[in-house]
């Protein structure tokens, strides 16, 4: 479990906080920004925070569970950059595997099974005919 440890300022000039959501690529290309949960709202994430003593600073501690589909961001805030992110945390993405290796896996598993064996081969025959 990856803890993450961040510190947001939550007031004044210059201020930052956390969120967590995905990046969605619209039909011009352009990355945008959905925003689904602040951290110490979503239960699937174990947060600790530790506000300085004059409570211009907060101290974030997050353990991040190894299935965590969502990203988590800062986001600065300021009059002249209204609004930057800043990436903390990703999940890992299973795009790095290429789909002839994703097929070989799925044969090695099957292997013991020869009738899930004969039907992958005829899913992908169909596959590739259609």
């Amino acid at each position: 479990m990856p803890q993450i440890n961040v510190t947001t300022k939550p007031n004044g000039a210059g201020r930052s906080w956390l969120e967590v959501g995905y990046y969605e690529t619209d039909s011009f290309g352009r990355k945008q920004w959905i925003k689904r949960e602040v951290p110490h709202n979503d239960r699937r994430l174990t947060t600790d925070r530790q506000y300085s003593d004059r409570g211009e600073t907060v101290d974030w501690i997050i353990l991040v569970p190894d299935n965590y589909p969502l990203s988590i961001v800062k986001v600065n805030y300021d009059r002249l950059n209204p609004r930057q992110f800043e990436v903390v945390w990703e999940p890992e993405s299973g795009d790095e595997i290429s789909r002839a290796d994703k097929i070989k896996r799925v044969f090695e598993l099957s292997s013991e099974n020869e009738e899930l064996t004969n039907l992958l081969k005829e899913l992908l025959d169909e596959k590739e005919n259609s």
